[in-house]
């Protein structure tokens, strides 16, 4: 053998233990990924089950817990088994809706809990059904805690998802639960109040209707298939599809408007965009109605208002009108937060506007004040002293007591600037 093919059959050996090597530490590499993988979700299994087995006891124990002290607690104790349990789940290689009922199930846990230690902090006391509520959640917790178990057995195999679907399975009659907290299922089961007890109306009347809002001729329109639900409504779009309206089976109300066109300028600012929404709503009969927070984007100024009557401002009956910026038309219409609250209501403070001021820190100047109805997180309604105030930072706080018991509801911060008014 010749030195040159001496040479060539040296580097060719040399290639070979050198892929070989490369690809050994690939595997390596990989098995080291794959260990460090099944290690995150052995830890995240054990704390899911380890946070639903302290959610378990600690609700039981809330059945029995009878001062503040203990029931706060508890509640505290709740809110952060429930959010321990929440990370742990975000980890876990289920990337299927499967597991919708489990979160929901911890995410209500937790709200529960805090909607708990919100009313224990306000001097009232837990009900009979709050109790059962308590009750009923232990016994999912204690289920759902029997279910990890049998996962855990498995999860060294490729049966970690097959076992959690059948774990999520027995949440599938998950209990509904009626309290005052965001997640709560009373706020999808809600009725509009508007349309309460009137007749359905025709969809050639719900045309009139929508081609009078847009001051076109009905012909001008076209049915498209309508919205069932807890707001039903008849829908119709117009110029090739651009615009799109939508009017409330009972009773007529427009519901939603859409006008999907671009908008590529920038002409009018926004004290003329309040001018075109204003104008508006006057030419539509919506009266009554007071303009707060507003936000501009992408050539569009979209301003809320809130009905307004009697020195009181109702949050919740919220119009939204959205104005284009380039030539003053209105794009946008929704209504939807009005039809679903709106109604007459009796309202009283129980206390002074002197008295609640009293529960407003002193580290804040108070600009003014008033009497505001505002939506508690699960959709019901408090009457409240609203005290627009500047903080210690020139940052404007609005501060809202009740006007009932002299506690603090709400805190909020208003950051604004050219693009509008943020709230957090």
């Amino acid at each position: 053998m010749d030195k040159k093919r001496t040479a060539t059959l040296v580097a060719v050996i040399a290639l070979i233990a050198t892929l070989g090597a490369t690809t050994a530490a690939g595997y390596a590499s990989a098995n080291k990924y794959k260990m460090y993988l099944d290690y995150n979700y052995k830890r995240a299994l054990g704390d899911l089950s380890a946070s639903v087995s302290n959610m378990e006891t600690t609700l039981n124990k809330s059945i029995y817990a009878n001062t503040a002290t203990q029931q706060n607690g508890l509640a505290a104790k709740l809110m952060r088994e429930s959010s321990m349990a929440k990370s742990a789940l975000s980890v876990l290689p289920i990337t299927d809706h499967s597991l919708d009922n489990v979160s929901k199930f911890v995410t209500q846990v937790g709200d529960f809990a805090m909607t708990m230690s919100t009313k224990i902090s306000a001097g009232q006391k837990i009900s009979d059904s709050e109790y059962k509520t308590m009750q009923s959640l232990g016994n999912y917790a204690k289920t759902l805690q029997s279910g990890l178990q049998n996962v855990k057995t498995d999860i060294e195999s490729d049966k970690l998802t097959d076992e959690f679907k059948k774990t999520a399975q027995d949440f599938t009659n998950f209990p509904q639960l009626i309290y005052d907290g965001p997640f709560s299922d009373h706020i999808s089961q809600m009725k509009p109040k508007m349309t309460e007890g009137r007749e359905e109306i025709p969809q050639g009347n719900a045309q009139n209707i929508a081609a009078n809002f847009l001051a076109v001729t009905a012909d001008k329109l076209a049915h498209t298939q309508d919205t069932e639900g807890n707001l039903p409504t008849y829908n119709f779009t117009a110029n090739n599809g651009t615009i799109r309206i939508c009017i409330t089976k009972r009773g007529g109300f427009v519901c939603t408007f859409d006008n999907m066109r671009e908008v590529n300028a920038e002409n009018i600012d926004y004290k003329e965009a309040s001018k075109r929404a204003e104008s508006f709503l006057s030419a539509r009969g919506i009266t009554n109605m007071k303009q707060t927070y507003y936000v501009m984007n992408d050539g569009v100024c979209t301003i809320n208002y809130a009905y307004y009557k009697n020195d009181i401002i109702y949050y919740p009956d919220l119009i939204k009108v959205s104005v284009a910026l380039d030539n003053g038309e209105i794009v946008r219409f929704n209504s939807t937060g009005y039809i679903m609250n709106h109604h007459d209501r009796t309202v009283q403070a129980k206390i002074s506007a002197n008295q609640a001021q009293g529960s407003v820190s002193k580290k804040l100047k108070i600009e003014s004040r008033r009497l505001a109805l505002i939506p508690t997180p699960g959709l019901s309604e408090v009457l409240c002293y609203e005290f627009s105030c500047t903080g210690q930072n020139d940052e404007r706080v609005m501060v809202y007591i009740n006007a009932t018991t002299g506690f603090e509801e709400q805190i909020l911060i208003l950051l604004q600037s050219d693009d509008g008014i943020l709230v957090k």
